[in-house]
């Protein structure tokens, strides 16, 4: 064992698989903070929606359909969806308090996942395929054994995290709805006197939500090569941690929470015989406790000053 972990090969590898991993939280941590930037709920529902448009996709990729003409018109519709959800039903439940939020969100959580499991059955099917595959779809870094390489699905995750927040950053300080939107986050009752539509903001960031949420599904399903109705399950608990590690009103904390999450839950148990492999959740909730308890507002997050 002491040989293994002095590898640099091996101690590569681990970085390398929790970064990507970790990037997949940190997409999904991601859809929570845009969410919850433009309504302070969170979108509990995000990865069983995500999960919707995920299967979906693999049943127009079985039909014929190319994935990636088709990846755009489930992003579109995902879109759609998310901002239907808010104005359906969040806008209007909102009014009666936070917990009603929270119940809703959980309502379509387990509503969705039970579609799923209906439609497609409860047994895994293959995942679309987006890039290459296969025991030849890797580039080798540090020859081993064992072998330190990054997989295409790998460079996917890293490219997808990278796409998305910069479009975010720049949409969020380069465009009028985007400077709405931050004002929004920053302040809610001003942002509604300056004459702001929250409504539509709410839509908005409910929209973006789950379409961020859409395509963590799709790369977790590339990782699996399966999909399951239940695969955004545990990505639901580590999406929650990196956002809350980070700070919820953080896009660069989600962003560090989540491949900081990925690298702890891939390093433990390579480096330390005492931990199991399937300790992720408990670490997660761990972590959660841990910042709760020292930096309740997470790493990146501002503390709020209320006048009494």
């Amino acid at each position: 064992m002491y040989d293994t972990i002095t590898n640099p090969a091996y101690l590569l590898q681990l970085v390398l698989s929790g970064l990507s991993i970790g990037s997949v939280y940190a997409l999904f941590a991601v859809s929570f903070v845009i969410a919850w930037a433009s309504t302070s709920h969170l979108n509990l529902a995000a990865g069983e929606l995500g999960s919707l448009g995920v299967f979906t996709l693999g049943s127009l990729v079985a039909a014929g359909a190319g994935a990636h003409l088709a990846l755009p018109l489930v992003l579109a519709g995902a879109a759609l969806l998310g901002a239907a959800v808010h104005r359906g039903l969040v806008r209007h439940v909102e009014t009666k308090g936070v917990f009603p939020v929270v119940l809703l969100t959980l309502a379509i959580y387990l509503v969705v996942n039970a579609a799923v499991g209906l439609v497609w059955g409860t047994q895994p099917v293959p995942a679309p395929r987006l890039v290459p595959t296969g025991p030849d779809a890797q580039i080798v870094l540090l020859q081993g054994p064992p072998q330190a390489y990054l997989t295409y699905g790998d460079l996917a995750s890293f490219a997808v995290l990278a796409i998305v927040v910069g479009a975010l950053a720049a949409f969020l300080r380069g465009t009028r709805f985007g400077l709405a939107y931050r004002a929004v986050a920053a302040n809610r009752e001003s942002a509604a006197l300056a004459g702001i539509p929250l409504p539509r903001m709410g839509a908005l960031g409910w929209a973006l939500s789950t379409v961020i949420a859409t395509l963590a599904a799709v790369l977790l399903g590339l990782r699996n090569g399966t999909l399951d109705y239940t695969m955004m399950t545990p990505l639901l608990v580590f999406g929650l941690t990196a956002a809350t590690v980070g700070g919820l009103e953080s896009l660069t904390g989600a962003v560090v929470g989540g491949l900081a999450l990925g690298l702890v839950v891939n390093l433990l148990p390579g480096l330390l015989r005492f931990v199991s492999g399937d300790m992720g959740l408990v670490i997660a909730l761990v972590l959660v406790l841990a910042v709760l308890l020292l930096r309740p507002q997470g790493l990146f997050g501002r503390t709020r000053l209320e006048r009494v």
